[in-house]
């Protein structure tokens, strides 16, 4: 049976990185997560079909536990102002086709509020979800963090998801904090869930298999030049970063593109073949996301190293299984011998997923030489 055919999303059994939890009964009805443009929702099957949960609009759920006996579920749910912030729905009313706790017509309880108690005084800079359509006629959803009192014409972070089948989500995020100072000292942020990305469907989902970087690449270079005809950007200060996948197309569009004066990127990908033999993910990543053999040397960002330009720093995890450290070496070493200026930093013992749950040194350290490097390399 699939829960989710009718919505044509995915449905999320939840994991690090991408938020959910696993399908569970509620009497004879199914409640389980889907994501949906970026974000990570709750939905039942019941015999008239699904229905989406009362959730306030704009939030985005970070994990679940549905009591069923009791009927109610505690959901962690996340928004544009404040993290993951617990609540408590109730199904029945649910079912009834009311809004939830405490009373029908209301929205869910919150039982917490811990940035008021941990972070007094602080508040997160907005996030404007944007559409942008590219010349192919895709539409490319996006997300722009500012300070609200930033005058146009400053630098901009374009930052590349990874997965590639991840997604940005138009909340706040815990995760990549880099956005927030960035945005605190004028600069704009822009997120893009290119081609590939979930919660669009699955033709959008399955839209680069076999042409990583063709397909998708022009879902950043085309918003960017959107964003750069409005004037909101200057021209000469633009910096890329991504991580994973993300990692991947920055060093991709770094070889095709000379609008980035500064790159970031990290969890590497790139040389394919190798990679095919020595990752965890290789074979799946060779005949699932590539599928021509052929096709391995002519996708590999390191195939094109030649035309790259921009000062380059590799971020990498020194234990990484998905993405060898082999990788992120590879890429220092072509870059040095062709006199680019870069630096490579690998973080000993940590793996692919150190940014979610890595040593908080390591995460700090992260964002701090991010910040420091792409600042250093836009000043003008």
């Amino acid at each position: 049976m699939s829960l989710s055919a009718a919505l044509d999303r995915n449905v999320m059994g939840g994991g690090p990185g991408y938020p959910g939890a696993l399908p569970q009964f509620h009497g004879d009805d199914i409640v389980f997560c889907a994501r949906d443009r970026g974000a990570t929702r709750l939905y039942r099957v019941d015999a008239a079909g699904i229905s989406a949960s009362p959730l306030p609009a704009g939030t985005g759920v970070s994990g679940c536990s549905v009591a069923a006996k009791a009927g109610l579920a505690a959901v962690v749910v996340s928004d544009a102002s404040r993290f993951a912030e617990v609540v408590l729905l109730d199904l029945d009313s649910w079912a009834a086709g009311e809004a939830g706790l405490p009373s029908a017509g209301r929205e869910p309880a919150r039982l917490t509020d811990h940035m008021a108690r941990s972070l007094p005084g602080i508040a997160l800079h907005p996030v404007t979800e944007r559409e942008f359509t590219i010349a192919d006629g895709t539409v490319v959803h996006g997300m722009i963090t500012r300070a609200a009192d930033t005058p146009p014409g400053g630098p901009l972070l374009v930052d590349v998801h990874g997965g590639p089948h991840n997604a940005w989500a138009p909340h706040s995020d815990p995760v990549h904090l880099y956005h927030q100072e960035l945005a605190s000292q004028g600069w704009t942020i822009l997120t893009l869930n290119v081609r590939a990305g979930d919660g669009y469907g699955e033709a959008f989902y399955t839209a680069a298999v076999g042409a990583w970087g063709e397909t998708d690449g022009q879902d950043v270079l085309q918003p960017v030049a959107a964003l750069l005809a409005e004037g909101l950007v200057d021209p000469a200060r633009i910096a890329l970063t991504g991580y994973s996948y993300g990692g991947y197309l920055t060093c991709w569009l770094s070889a095709r593109s000379d609008r980035f004066a500064a790159v970031v990127p990290g969890g590497v990908l790139v040389d394919l073949k190798s990679m095919a033999g020595t990752s965890e993910e290789g074979h799946l990543i060779a005949d699932h996301e590539i599928g021509d053999p052929e096709r391995l040397t002519e996708l590999s960002p390191l195939s094109h190293a030649d035309a790259v330009r921009a000062p380059t720093l590799i971020l990498h995890g020194g234990a990484d299984h998905t993405c060898p450290v082999g990788q992120a070496e590879q890429r220092f070493h072509a870059l040095r011998t062709r006199d680019v200026p870069v630096r490579l930093v690998v973080y000993p013992g940590s793996s692919h997923l150190f940014l979610l749950d890595g040593r908080p040194s390591h995460r700090e350290d992260y964002s701090r030489r991010l910040i420091e490097w792409v600042t250093t390399h836009t000043n003008r």
